[in-house]
């Protein structure tokens, strides 16, 4: 539960508040998350890895663990890994005729294109090879470890000051998931998420979510899965982080009142089994909706009490 497609992902970003003279800062760096931290013309770069289902939540959680043991840092945006026809050809072990062909077409035409140059250098294009790799994916081949292409490092650089702004705050984090997708409502459950996200723009709104009763691995991280009425309690649970046991339903109601409601795993503790409330593992967020309104009447669960699955 909570592995659903996970990958891992490289990100090379670059930083500030800690240099390479600080021996304790790149010890810290080195053993917690088996990172580099070098310098370049007076600027600083940190190489470090994290997983997650996507290269955006991955970022997510290494900005959140980096915040927590290197208070001092901040990730100033991230830095492409810039490669050319004979960089591709070394890493993927082929000649660089069979690198050009892919280059112009006339090899391997029944998938994507190949991708387009972030750039030239002197007179050659250079790629990123997170772009390179993920094409690379599509045949099985590349690292197994993936940089973020393009559209993702620029959504990352573009959220990375909002995510430090917030923990500066000593709020938490929040990462949305939809608890499916494929079922025609994704549309709900993107609503649900700008209705949430409107929520919390207002003040004190995510202190109190914070405040839930809720002991997270990582408090400053809080994942809330997007539901409607129809979706199954396990499919919400299976949204759950696969570092985390608690998370946070939100869902609207019958009247489209906005929900908010902590879930767990068996393994969260504190947690109100949702068999202890006459439901089945088959039960939906329509189902515990119901229980909250009308019982049962000697286990009451308030919309703080976290439920759990068996």
């Amino acid at each position: 539960m909570g592995d659903w497609g996970v990958m891992e992902y490289e990100f090379h970003f670059v930083v500030d508040g800690i240099e390479v003279d600080d021996d304790k800062a790149v010890a810290i760096v080195h053993d917690t998350f088996d990172g580099v931290l070098t310098r370049h013309r007076g600027r600083h770069f940190l190489d470090v890895s994290e997983s997650g289902v996507n290269a955006i939540d991955a970022a997510h959680r290494i900005v959140v663990r980096l915040r927590k043991s290197l208070p001092a840092l901040r990730l100033l945006r991230t830095d492409p890994d810039l490669v050319g026809v004979s960089d591709i050809a070394e890493r993927v072990d082929r000649s660089r005729q069979n690198v050009q062909q892919w280059v112009s077409g006339e090899r391997r035409q029944d998938k994507l294109p190949f991708p387009d140059p972030e750039g030239i250098t002197g007179r050659s294009p250079v790629w990123r090879w997170g772009d390179v790799n993920a094409w690379l994916a599509q045949f099985g081949e590349g690292d197994d470890v993936h940089p973020p292409t393009r559209e993702e490092a620029l959504t990352i650089d573009f959220l990375l000051p909002k995510w430090q702004r917030t923990l500066d705050d000593g709020l938490p984090l929040v990462h949305f998931v939809a608890a499916e997708t494929g079922d025609g409502r994704e549309g709900e459950r993107e609503t649900v998420q700008r209705l949430l996200e409107g929520t919390l723009a207002l003040p004190g709104v995510l202190e109190r979510i914070a405040a839930f009763p809720v002991p997270r691995t990582e408090r400053q991280r809080l994942t809330v899965v997007c539901a409607v009425l129809t979706d199954r309690l396990s499919s919400v649970v299976s949204r759950i982080g696969h570092d985390e046991v608690l998370a946070v339903l939100a869902y609207q109601g019958a009247e489209s009142e906005l929900h908010l409601q902590p879930v767990g795993t068996p393994q969260a503790p504190g947690a109100v089994p949702v068999s202890r409330l006459g439901l089945s593992r088959d039960a939906t967020v329509g189902d515990l909706l119901l229980v909250q309104t009308n019982g049962p009447d000697d286990i009451p669960v308030t919309p703080i009490t976290p439920v759990g699955l068996d």
